[in-house]
């Protein structure tokens, strides 16, 4: 995961979900109607719409729990990583776009450029050229 910098801190990239406790601490602010909900975020130091959404969830008597992670997109080269070796084994310094026209022409998948280098990184396969 990447780092952010934030007011001079360094920062997880992709927030986490805020807890479970803080939600409900939120709404119970909302509840009360002693602050308004831009002096609440304050207050949590969270965002205004974070606050909004919170409320409205509660109102509508839908769950404060995060929600689960769904996972991200599905990698396109799963299941052809040993296309992929085969073809670097059999042509090491073959450039990136002729493995890309390679893998397509003998298997029917299309990838880039760039998502060729990231995944020949991933299974740890060279990339040397010769000189």
């Amino acid at each position: 995961m990447g780092w952010a910098t934030l007011e001079g801190k360094a920062v997880p990239a992709v927030p986490t979900p805020l807890s479970l406790d803080l939600r409900r601490r939120i709404v119970h602010a909302c509840e009360q109607a002693e602050l308004s909900q831009p002096e609440i975020a304050e207050l949590f130091q969270v965002h205004r719409k974070t606050v909004e959404k919170y409320w409205h969830l509660a109102r509508t008597g839908q769950p404060l729990a995060p929600k689960p992670h769904r996972g991200g997109p599905c990698r396109r080269l799963a299941g052809h990583e040993q296309h992929l070796r085969t073809l670097v084994a059999a042509q090491p310094d073959a450039t990136l776009a002729r493995l890309a026209e390679q893998l397509s022409a003998r298997h029917g998948v299309a990838a880039s450029v760039s998502l060729l280098s990231r995944t020949l990184r991933q299974l740890g396969l060279p990339r040397k050229k010769r000189a």
